[in-house]
């Protein structure tokens, strides 16, 4: 079994990636501390309530893999960011995209979110973000700039895992977000719930 270990720059120890899903003919990994006990494929026409997603299990929508936790939040994502032209058409066809506010969340200081539809991400999946005052923030600038990346011509993908820090003085629960662009430049990110973000 292979294991990786990510985020080693912007947190201690990192997390390792041993776990596999095999999707169909190549590997992706995520979390040693993610249980999965389903695995769901997912087409276009596929409608899920984001408010209640299936607790630990592993969603797969073409290249890109979904894992919820016990509760049934986006816990990890390892998604290619694509550039598509009829994002807005896909958005007109799920009604659920919209329903998103009734997500439950960890913290009050959080919402919850869509992830990228124009980056080629499934329309019913919503995962938390901090909350932020403009539709702006941190994790829709860098949306843009994978969507930039991606109509360049470049290959973008990117991890992101959720860490609840809930009751530790240093933080509060954050994403940690790796891009990798061309397999070669990585960056990694921390995105809390400061405003300045």
């Amino acid at each position: 079994m292979e294991e990786i270990t990510i985020f080693k720059d912007v947190m201690s120890p990192g997390i390792i990636l041993s776990n596999a899903i095999d999707m169909s003919g190549y590997i992706k990994y995520y979390p040693d501390y993610l249980q999965v006990d389903r695995i769901m494929t997912l087409t276009i026409s596929d409608k899920l309530n984001p408010s209640v997603l299936r607790q630990k299990c592993a969603f797969i929508y073409e290249t890109n893999l979904y894992i919820t936790d016990e509760n049934g939040n986006i816990a990890y994502i390892d998604c290619d960011m694509n550039h598509i032209s009829n994002a807005s058409r896909i958005k007109s066809q799920h009604r659920e995209y919209k329903s998103v506010g009734g997500k439950r969340v960890i913290r009050p200081d959080m919402d919850a979110g869509h992830f990228g539809v124009s980056l080629n991400q499934h329309p019913s999946i919503a995962m938390e973000h901090h909350k932020y005052n403009n539709r702006y923030g941190m994790w829709r600038k860098l949306e843009i700039e994978w969507d930039k990346l991606s109509r360049e011509g470049h290959k973008v993908n990117v991890k992101a895992v959720f860490v609840d820090e809930a009751g530790e003085d240093t933080y509060s629960s954050f994403w940690c977000i790796r891009e990798t662009i061309d397999e070669e430049e990585i960056n990694e990110y921390i995105v809390t719930n400061d405003d300045a973000q």
